[in-house]
């Protein structure tokens, strides 16, 4: 990087991943166990618990902690309506930081990383020219949320149609994981996980004969 504050901040950011990854790592908690503390510790703010939810969720992307895991823990804790408010607002912050940060370190990156590559030739990121299908069909096929959002801001697409096609997009897998969480306690909700399910499928294969395959095509040089 050209830039020494951008390098420092860079490095920063990779040391707290690689801290977070170890501390994760060495716990050797079940996904059951994390589900009992995450809901002891947010419980323990009382009416607070939302807010510090939704904080948690923001923040989320920069140690790259899988959403799906606290999108469940939210209909376990504060039921379906709550838990479907609260996290898709904590969703769509985590996927704007992740867009931004992926911006600002990532296009320099993709390109001295491309560029410099000996097995691979120039590239261009061709999900641009659709910006917000691509977006769209993405967040409906489940791809791993962090990385739409480090390379949707990596690959240059406007931040309107990716913040507008998360929105979107997250929309059936959010109610789905929340859903499931609440199953937990109300078995009911299974019926309403497998609709979302399929609600998510069927679109998912609506909008990718719209957008195409993703991949990265030969850039005129």
């Amino acid at each position: 990087m050209k830039h020494p504050i951008k390098l420092l901040l860079f490095l920063c950011w990779a040391a707290v991943l690689g801290i977070a990854g170890f501390a994760f790592t060495k716990s050797g908690m079940s996904i059951s166990e994390f589900h009992e503390m995450m809901k002891r510790f947010i419980q323990g703010f009382g009416l607070w618990g939302p807010v510090i939810y939704i904080a948690m969720y923001s923040l989320r992307s920069l140690v790259l902690f899988p959403a799906s895991l606290l999108t469940a823990v939210a209909g376990l804790l504060f039921g379906p309506l709550i838990g479907i408010l609260a996290t898709m607002i904590g969703e769509n912050i985590s996927a704007n930081i992740s867009f931004l940060v992926g911006r600002y370190f990532g296009n320099e990156l993709l390109n001295r990383a491309i560029t410099n590559s000996r097995w691979a030739p120039i590239m261009e990121c061709s999900i641009r020219k659709r910006g917000f299908l691509s977006v769209l069909t993405m967040r409906l096929i489940y791809l791993p949320f962090d990385l739409v959002g480090y390379g949707s801001g990596a690959c240059g697409i406007q931040q309107k149609d990716f913040a507008l096609a998360t929105v979107i997009g997250t929309i059936p897998g959010l109610v789905t994981f929340v859903y499931l969480g609440s199953a937990i306690a109300e078995p009911k909700y299974f019926v309403l996980v497998v609709l979302f399910l399929l609600l998510g499928w069927a679109l998912s294969k609506y909008f990718r004969t719209k957008t195409g395959q993703f991949q990265f095509k030969p850039m005129n040089s």
